[in-house]
């Protein structure tokens, strides 16, 4: 396996990424669309945006692949990083670049792969777009054609500012570490260490706009049953889709923890009572279908909901009252 080589615009490359920040951050649906799209596109079982910084690259969206992060010398997306337009790589067994690679030989085993770079600022490839397969593809050039317009896409919301402000906030008081810290590896979501925090700082935010703000606790009640039936690896795809689920239902400016096993958390602030009530009418809807790559789970989610809402709480309730509400009504 071959090393990519530095590159000369490493520095800036790192403070773009770095600065916005667009690594060791949670994941949002608006990426996640992306994703799905690739895959069920080129119809290959892995679709990835991935952020190289300056010892690893950061999933921001994943399909098909259970890794929030690997070293930046066995990322595909290092390599893409040198090329102009695209790295299209037919079989990773007859490439010097990739035969040894950790990923190829061990799990996931990828066998072909076509990654498109993102240049956030011309010249200065922040990440990829990528798909990859485990048996060899003939990538054709529609093919190539299609993934830069999807990248094109991703650029255009790595450039949007459309983070919530809350989260955005906490995420800039962190630095690299501390935001590794507060994420779960797995889904992308939130920790319970990291969304303590936001908690509380919405509820800070809620006392001075005199606005509001819900918390939703989701609980698949059928987990462990299905973890009886399904391998580590068929569990691992179904709680990342069951995030996905979960971040396409939430409001833009709603945040999402995954508090380990099937449960789940969700913050939904609002400027009045009636519009927080809204944003969680589909949140809480009980039916869910989910489907991977090569698996299908027809759970019907049997989802629990505990609901607690800050303007039905005593005045100057804190984010831990908040939060105990919303647990203790999950089985009310």
């Amino acid at each position: 396996m071959l090393s990519p080589p530095f590159l000369e615009n490493e520095q800036q490359r790192f403070a773009l990424v770095d600065d916005a920040p667009h690594t060791f951050v949670p994941r949002e649906e608006r990426f996640d669309r992306i994703t799905r799209t690739a895959m069920r596109l080129m119809g290959s079982p892995v679709a990835v945006i991935s952020v190289v910084d300056d010892d690893a690259q950061w999933i921001r969206s994943a399909q098909g692949l259970d890794v929030s992060q690997t070293p930046k010398a066995l990322a595909f997306c290092e390599q893409a990083a040198l090329e102009k337009h695209s790295l299209v790589v037919p079989d990773t067994h007859a490439d010097r670049r990739f035969d040894h690679n950790p990923l190829v030989v061990r799990g996931p085993r990828i066998r072909s792969c076509l990654g498109i770079p993102l240049h956030l600022v011309p010249g200065v490839c922040a990440g990829t777009l990528c798909v990859m397969s485990t048996r060899r593809e003939a990538y054709s050039h529609p093919d190539i054609i299609a993934m830069q317009d999807l990248a094109r896409m991703t650029v255009a919301e790595l450039r949007l500012d459309a983070m919530s402000s809350m989260q955005k906030r906490l995420l800039v008081k962190l630095d690299q570490l501390e935001r590794r810290a507060r994420l779960d590896p797995l889904t992308g979501c939130w920790n319970v260490r990291g969304f303590r925090e936001l908690v509380a700082m919405a509820v800070a935010d809620a006392a001075r706009s005199r606005s509001t703000l819900a918390l939703c606790y989701v609980r698949i009640r059928n987990f462990d049953a299905l973890t009886s039936q399904h391998d580590k690896v068929q569990v691992n795809t179904m709680r990342q889709l069951a995030a996905q689920v979960l971040r396409q239902r939430l409001p833009d400016n709603g945040a999402l923890a995954a508090l380990g096993g099937g449960d789940f958390c969700a913050l939904v602030p609002g400027p009045t009572a009636l519009a927080v009530e809204d944003r969680l009418a589909q949140f809480t809807f009980p039916h869910v279908r989910l489907e991977g790559p090569g698996i299908r789970f027809d759970l019907e989610l049997h989802l629990g909901f505990g609901l607690a809402f800050l303007h039905e709480m005593h005045e100057g309730a804190t984010a831990t009252e908040i939060w105990a509400t919303a647990l203790a009504n999950i089985d009310a």
